[in-house]
């Protein structure tokens, strides 16, 4: 007897199959407004932007083969930069590296990710090395002479360099 009245139950359950997955575009209007509810505060709220990169994510893994998912990756990259988890966020810019190895953006990447390894992680060798691959892997891109001023920069503290600029900003002054 207990059978005859699960056998329904179980029917049911596969005939309404299960909740119909939502499509690219609803989840990246869905993204869309929780960006807006982000970054248009006056206030970092800790816990939306936690969502908003687990939604980022969550879309990247439901879509490994769309550019959007480089884009979201991208994002969510720097969402966790802006919450000091520099672990996570070059953990994200190298699944972009990977998963996405002729997007368009990539040099912006590359360069983020060296910077995120010397400003948030202060490992100045790895940050270097990153900054390297810059160079070496587009060299007429913009980047590339940012990340040789930022090698040269790697040799001094933070005081160091607040002074070289302060000296370069007084020799430039100009004079009523």
């Amino acid at each position: 007897m207990k059978y005859a009245l699960l056998l329904p139950v179980i029917a049911l359950l596969a005939a309404c199959g299960g909740p119909k997955a939502d499509s690219p575009a609803e989840v990246s209007a869905r993204i869309r407004t929780m960006e807006d509810s982000v970054f248009q505060s006056l206030t970092f709220d800790q816990r939306k932007a936690q969502a908003l990169l687990d939604v980022y994510k969550a879309y990247a893994n439901a879509n490994p083969t769309d550019t959007a998912s480089a884009e979201y990756l991208f994002r969510a990259a720097n969402v966790a930069k802006t919450m000091h988890d520099g672990e996570q966020s070059i953990a994200l810019y190298d699944r972009v590296i990977k998963d996405f190895p002729s997007w368009r953006r990539l040099p912006d990447v590359l360069y983020l990710k060296a910077f995120t390894i010397d400003s948030e992680l202060d490992r100045k060798g790895e940050a270097e090395t990153a900054y390297r691959e810059v160079i070496d892997r587009y060299p007429d891109h913009p980047f590339a002479k940012d990340a040789r001023v930022m090698i040269e920069n790697l040799q001094y503290t933070d005081e160091e360099l607040i002074e070289r600029f302060q000296a370069m900003n007084d020799s430039t002054a100009v004079l009523p």
